[in-house]
């Protein structure tokens, strides 16, 4: 039926546009489904009364549950058995498949749906993060910071690095190395800023990686100097900082495996089953795949191998060549999919990181691209012959509009049947490419949630790129209405939590939902509530490649629902953010129930 609906229906403009059928195709199909199951009525009934009716391992009744299928429907139960929904429907339907053995659930009214999928997302880093930084907050005025790291430096042996995040953006003009030599002189110190674009070091760092006046940047990189002797100034911006990252010592396995471990029980918590992990190195990928291995592994995981940008193990044509092996990356399970890749076309906006068709508002520059334009091409050209997902990261209009033709060129020259790509961000696109990436079959990542609000980093982006491109960030109801589809993704660890809560009210309202005083951002560009859902659900599911197996609760599909403390559709639009995950389940199985 799925084959049939792609080939006799035009989508229309919602969020996942080729699943939906128009009233008028509908009915059509659903005369020709008739006409065709006529001849076959008699056998099926004769079947039927031979076949028992299978049992429900878990049933969830009495319940207000949003399927997120074609029609965006609702249901009172489902039935789960050996993983799978069997049973999408009324209460009588559902308890019609329970035996002696069958688990039930009793929802009492609430609220379930699909899991939730988070198309990107850093699990490791930011696992460790939590478990090893010297921790602060980006609101942290310089003094209260340097306070934190002098008290992390005197829980350090003398030669220890130490690792921290966030301070704001904002205040790089005004940091440097001494800052830091002062409260920390018998350590390196490796502080990242609230993008993740930029870091903060202090001498003893410089010396353990061996840069001085006379490094030369790597391309698309920044080494802030001081203007009269040239010395670094303990800012590095873009690739310039894996001159620094590439010094600092590795965690071993068994820390990147508790790391990870905590994070997905952290996302199972939000409500999340599903995750595409960015910047995935060989050691990430081998600690996913023993917790697989011990049936610990509470997410599905796409991998994605990083290829240009300044954390990347290999220089850009190493990098190829491993891709080109299954030997490092391992075959696909059950949860693990380690065939992506991601490549950086741009930075961010701040320090003019990224290229925009016209030029920045703050000085005479069009941005910097981080890989060169025919490189990318070259890039996109291989990973997709070799059948490699690929996330590309595009923050300008100009980088989203260049990734495009990339991949247009590489469908070309390919043919259309390899993996389906993502453009991560969704941060500027311009109004002549809105509609190119379904052509494509391309997926626009919509992250981090918190360039849908007004905040200080917004603030800052306006002085930079000017009112009218700000007013147009993240263009996502206008990508819906040209065809697009567009996903979710946090980008944590770039901020606090990897909360979809957050970003599904965001989406809805275009406000910050901490400080709705501070206005909107693009408010012609929200969602309604049932998309909002869908751009966390199925639309995420299909930017994985997914949407036959997850995304939505339909017969057939794996068993990947959660169970809310609130009904979104009865509550106003500013409690949203509230919204408790009270039970998570993937694949038949609970991997977390709030106590």
């Amino acid at each position: 039926m799925r084959r049939i609906e792609h080939r006799l229906c035009h989508a229309s403009r919602s969020g996942f546009d080729h699943l939906r059928l128009s009233a008028k195709c509908g009915l059509a199909l659903f005369a020709l489904g008739v006409a065709a199951a006529l001849p076959a009525m008699g056998q099926e009934a004769d079947n039927a009364a031979v076949q028992p009716t299978p049992l429900a391992d878990t049933i969830l009744i009495n319940g207000r549950i949003f399927t997120a299928d074609a029609f965006s429907s609702t249901a009172e139960a489902v039935a789960i058995a050996d993983g799978k929904f069997l049973v999408v429907g009324s209460n009588d339907a559902v308890r019609a498949t329970a035996g002696p053995g069958t688990k039930v659930i009793d929802l009492k009214g609430r609220m379930a749906m699909p899991g939730i999928t988070d198309m990107h997302i850093h699990p490791v880093r930011g696992g460790l993060a939590e478990r090893t930084y010297c921790k602060f907050s980006e609101s942290a005025p310089i003094g209260e910071l340097l306070a934190m790291v002098g008290k992390c430096a005197a829980a350090k042996k003398p030669g220890e690095w130490i690792e921290g995040a966030e301070w704001n953006s904002v205040l790089a003009p005004t940091l440097d190395k001494a800052m830091l030599d002062r409260v920390a002189p018998d350590n390196p110190v490796y502080l990242h800023d609230n993008t993740n674009h930029v870091v903060w070091v202090n001498s003893a760092a410089l010396t353990a990686a061996r840069v001085d006046r006379s490094t030369v940047p790597p391309p698309g990189g920044t080494i802030v100097r001081d203007p009269q002797t040239g010395e670094p100034t303990g800012i590095f911006r873009e690739s310039a900082m894996g001159l620094i990252f590439s010094a600092k010592p590795k965690p071993d396995k068994a820390t990147i495996e508790a790391a990870a471990q905590s994070v997905f029980g952290k996302l199972n918590a939000f409500g999340v089953t599903s995750i595409q992990s960015a910047q995935a190195s060989a050691e990430e990928v081998a600690a996913f795949r023993n917790l697989e291995t011990e049936g610990k592994l509470t997410v599905r995981v796409r991998t994605q191998w990083d290829f240009n940008p300044n954390l990347a193990p290999a220089p850009p044509a190493a990098m190829l060549g491993r891709f080109d092996s299954r030997e490092e990356r391992g075959p696909q399970t059950e949860l693990i999919d380690p065939d992506g890749a991601k490549i950086y076309a741009d930075g961010i906006a701040l320090g003019a990181g990224s290229p925009y068709l016209e030029p920045y508002a703050m000085a005479p520059t069009y941005g910097h691209a981080a890989i060169d334009r025919m490189a990318l091409f070259d890039a996109v050209l291989q990973m997709d012959r070799l059948g490699l997902a690929i996330m590309i990261h595009a923050m300008g209009d100009a980088a989203v509009r260049t990734s495009l033709d990339a991949i247009e060129a590489a469908r070309r020259a390919n043919g259309t049947r390899g993996r389906r790509h993502v453009i991560a961000h969704t941060f500027s696109v311009d109004r002549a490419d809105r509609g190119r990436a379904r052509a494509l079959d391309v997926v626009f990542e919509n992250s981090p949630p918190v360039v849908l609000f007004p905040n200080d980093l917004m603030a800052s982006t306006e002085g930079v790129l000017g009112r009218k491109r700000l007013r147009e960030t993240s263009p996502i109801r206008s990508l819906l209405d040209a065809g697009d589809v567009v996903a979710y993704g946090s980008d944590w660890d770039n901020i606090p939590e990897p909360d979809p809560w957050l970003a599904l009210q965001a989406l809805v309202t275009r406000q910050n939902p901490a400080a709705p005083d501070r206005g909107y951002i693009g408010r012609g560009e929200a969602v309604d509530l049932i998309t909002g859902l869908e751009i966390l659900t199925i639309n995420g599911a299909f930017g994985l490649g997914l949407e036959k197996r997850t995304g939505s609760i339909e017969v057939g599909k794996d068993a990947d629902l959660i169970v809310l403390d609130q009904n979104l559709f009865t509550v106003p639009p500013d409690r949203i953010r509230h919204t408790k995950v009270l039970h998570t389940i993937l694949r038949g199985k609970s991997v977390f129930v709030r106590r």
